[in-house]
């Protein structure tokens, strides 16, 4: 399962969010990461945060950055569109400084 992911990081590399059962796109919703998976980087970071989302809510999200070259990958809650505010909520509640909205394809800053 780690190596698709990294397949599918090293395909995706402005950011993706995925489901861990079937490794499926999420195409909807407001992407929230939990504080414990805050700092997962490469290989070793994606493990830990796949092993966290297995006990939570089985949705990794990931991105290259540009800045240092390496994939960041969180554990992430999956908030309905709907639920902007409760998912703005989530995300003071785990030090986020954004969310990401999935559903218009843009970060939104708390």
């Amino acid at each position: 399962m780690i190596d698709l992911i990294l397949k599918i990081a090293s395909e995706n590399p402005d950011g993706f969010t995925i489901r861990l059962e079937d490794l499926k796109h999420v195409t909807r919703g407001i992407s929230v990461g939990y504080i414990e998976t805050q700092n997962c980087f490469g290989r070793e970071g994606l493990i830990e945060a796949v092993n966290f989302s297995k006990q939570h809510e089985n949705f990794i999200g990931g991105w290259l950055d540009n800045k240092d070259g390496g994939f960041y990958f969180d554990a992430v809650k999956i908030f309905p569109d709907h639920m902007m505010k409760e998912a703005m909520e989530f995300a003071a509640e785990n030090k986020q400084i954004a969310v990401f909205d999935i559903t218009n394809g843009q970060e939104i800053r708390l």
